[in-house]
C-alpha cells in the first residue's frame, strides 16, 4: 500500500474538499512523502500533489483554482505568461545586440 487515506485531520481539510468536490478525497503518498487529491469519479483518480508541507486553506485554495471548470482559464494564464516572458527575452536579446553594436 503506497497511500494512506485522510480521513480526519486539524484544519478539517479532508472534509472541505469534499465541499468542493464530492469525489475528491485526500491521500498522503508515503513513496514520495507529501499530500495528493484524487477524484474518485475519474480512471486515473490523481488530481493534483499538495504544493505544501502542511495542510491548510492554501490546499483547498489551490483546489478550487485547479479545478477541471478552470481549465480554459488556467491554460491562457500559462499562454499569456509565456508570451510575457518570450517577449521579455527578446527585449534583452535586442538590447544586448545594440550594446555589443555600439
Amino acid at each position: 500500500m503506497d497511500y494512506i487515506e485522510i480521513e480526519n485531520d486539524v484544519y478539517f481539510i479532508s472534509s472541505r474538499l469534499k465541499e468542493i468536490d464530492r469525489e475528491y478525497c485526500l491521500r498522503y503518498n508515503l513513496r514520495r512523502s507529501c499530500y495528493e487529491v484524487h477524484c474518485l469519479d475519474q480512471k486515473d483518480s490523481y488530481c493534483f500533489t499538495v504544493p505544501f508541507d502542511q495542510l491548510d486553506e492554501r490546499t483547498l485554495l489551490f483546489a478550487l483554482k485547479t479545478r477541471r471548470e478552470n481549465r480554459d482559464k488556467i491554460i491562457k494564464e500559462i499562454e499569456k505568461n509565456n508570451e510575457d516572458v518570450y517577449n521579455k527575452k527578446i527585449k534583452e536579446q535586442v538590447k544586448l545586440l545594440k550594446e555589443a553594436i555600439c
